[in-house]
């Protein structure tokens, strides 16, 4: 009998490690976030050619859609959805200043988005990050009012960015 509970114990310690590898890994980008980001700049704000693009240069495509879409899954969660909308993942993009037109404030900080790809850790920290303005914003993407809220309501100041619209200081530095 001790050793079926020690079997067990050892089994279950064994398959926890393994869920934990396995949520360290890559993640799946939903389609509709594809299909909204690729109608977007995303890659020409990255600089990506598609037609001689890089190893490079898909990570930090791949990586900001990652970072992204983790935006989109607290702004539905906040807003009483399961999986996002449309809106949820156009408030992702517009947190990392990538959707509508904006001031690069987001820019910067970019590159501590990357490893959100393959990183539950920085996936962690992106969703910890999401403020209440950008949980607030597909109700104005819906009313046509994206581009003139942001301009008119959203701050330009960076300190105040990130206190309400998603805070990036507060990410590691993970490659």
């Amino acid at each position: 009998m001790f050793r079926v509970a020690v079997i067990a114990f050892l089994v279950s310690i064994i398959s926890a490690s393994i869920v934990r590898a396995q949520e360290n890994g890559p993640i799946v980008i939903p389609e509709r976030l594809q299909r909204i980001a690729s109608s977007s700049q995303l890659a020409e704000r990255l600089g990506v050619n598609w037609g001689s693009v890089s190893p490079e240069e898909i990570g930090r495509y791949m990586g900001l859609l990652a970072a992204a879409n983790e935006v989109a899954r607290v702004v539905a969660l906040k807003n009483g959805r399961e999986t996002p909308s449309d809106e949820d993942y156009e408030a992702g993009l517009a947190a990392w200043c990538l959707w509508p037109n904006k001031p690069p404030i987001a820019e910067p900080y970019w590159p501590k988005a990357y490893a959100a790809f393959g990183n539950e850790s920085v996936r962690d920290e992106i969703r910890a990050a999401v403020g209440p303005l950008v949980t607030q914003f597909p109700a104005f993407i819906e009313d046509g009012q994206a581009q003139q809220v942001i301009e008119t309501q959203w701050p330009k100041d960076p300190k105040t960015y990130f206190s309400n619209v998603l805070n990036l200081e507060s990410l590691s530095d993970v490659k």
